[in-house]
């Protein structure tokens, strides 16, 4: 009887502290995916996404062609090949430079007009993929005399916005606070930082308190100036913004809403535009090509001896679809319309802006003209 009595109690121990053991382990678990680093959050702003400087920043002349025309790429790897067996630099340079001169025109702007129609897809590709993003708008200096937050282009902003926002003191201390909170763990970092570089005898090593407190508010108030921008929530295709807010740029952390601001916002100029891209018909060419044998004597100059499809180095927006006159009898060239089009509207006429961006790289020449028209024709 006391036999079983003790194996008795010896069991019921085992099974407690069995029990006892699986709750730590279970505690231990918990405390550790508690304390397990959470990933960091998606950024969202689109300037630091290098695809969306390469669409709004494109490369110039053949290499705009050799970026987005497939047809150019085909062309130039052909031409490569022909002139590989050519050991002198020079003579294979000239070389390089005759084959290109016997391409035809009708090809050269098939080329361009294929590079066009593959750099809007991608443009239109990128607003859809992101829709949720934010889009800088510009930096923020605050304006003491006229209570006003002054909010100047980012030149990597897709519109260009210079404009105000009403805020008194009280407001912009509230942010200054909040971006204090994000930034002191930093700010403190790089005010000890400065003051452990102090020279021996220094202002700053006999006061080295007083000092730190100089330093961190100086590095604080450059951090405002480099990280406090205004960024836009909206449809980069659309050409349109549903949202305006104060972020800090490094975090991306909400320091202010400004949509009651967007009104600013109505009639800026736009850097990123999605719009219409003319393209070649097949069946135009098949047209043109049975037409030439029966017409007298063309009066159109051939390519030129020594035009080089390097000479598109003034800009891929620089250059028209097609020169190539087109009789009356021909079927009108096919529009690309990538957006939302009224069916059966026709649009007399069209007041297109010059591009603000043209005309501040001084383009000149033919200039294709991306728009967006409306059923009433505006």
């Amino acid at each position: 009887m006391t036999h079983r009595m003790l194996a008795a109690s010896f069991l019921f121990l085992i099974v407690i502290f069995g029990v006892a053991r699986g709750r730590t382990q279970e505690n231990e678990t918990a405390q550790t995916a508690a304390t397990t680093a959470l990933p960091a959050p998606v950024q969202r702003i689109l300037t630091k996404d290098p695809e969306y400087m390469k669409l709004l920043i494109p490369p110039l002349g053949d290499d705009f062609l050799r970026t987005y025309s497939k047809g150019y790429r085909e062309k130039s790897a052909e031409i490569e090949a022909r002139v590989a067996d050519i050991s002198d630099e020079n003579l294979r340079s000239r070389a390089r430079s005759d084959e290109w001169a016997r391409v035809l025109k009708k090809d050269r702007d098939r080329f361009r007009n294929e590079a066009e129609v593959t750099f809007n897809e991608a443009k239109t590709l990128f607003s859809q993929k992101h829709r949720d993003g934010l889009f800088e708008v510009g930096h923020v200096t605050y304006d003491e005399n006229n209570n006003s937050l002054a909010v100047k282009t980012s030149p990597t902003a897709p519109i260009e916005a210079n404009f105000r926002v009403a805020m008194n003191g009280a407001t912009i201390n509230q942010i200054y606070d909040k971006f204090h909170q994000i930034a002191s763990q930093e700010t403190d970092q790089k005010a000890h930082e400065y003051i452990s570089k102090a020279g021996v005898g220094s202002m700053c090593s006999r006061n080295p308190d007083w000092c730190y407190n100089l330093a961190k508010e100086d590095i604080e108030r450059n951090l405002r100036s480099e990280r406090m921008v205004v960024v836009a929530q909206g449809d980069l295709a659309d050409k349109k913004i549903d949202r305006l807010l104060l972020v800090d740029y490094d975090t991306e952390a909400v320091l202010l809403e400004l949509d009651p601001h967007l009104s600013a916002l109505n009639n800026v100029a736009w850097r990123f535009s999605v719009g219409l891209v003319l393209t070649i018909s097949t069946e135009l060419r098949s047209t043109e090509t049975q037409v030439q044998p029966v017409t007298a004597a063309s009066t159109e100059p051939g390519p030129s001896p020594n035009q080089h499809m390097e000479g598109t180095s003034n800009g891929n927006m620089g250059e028209s679809v097609s020169n190539t006159p087109i009789s009356s009898n021909i079927p009108p060239t096919r529009i690309r319309v990538p957006g939302k089009v009224t069916a059966a509207t026709i649009v007399a006429q069209t007041k297109p802006q010059y591009p603000p961006q043209a005309r501040a790289g001084h383009v000149q020449g033919d200039v294709v003209l991306h728009a967006i028209i409306d059923k009433e024709g505006k």
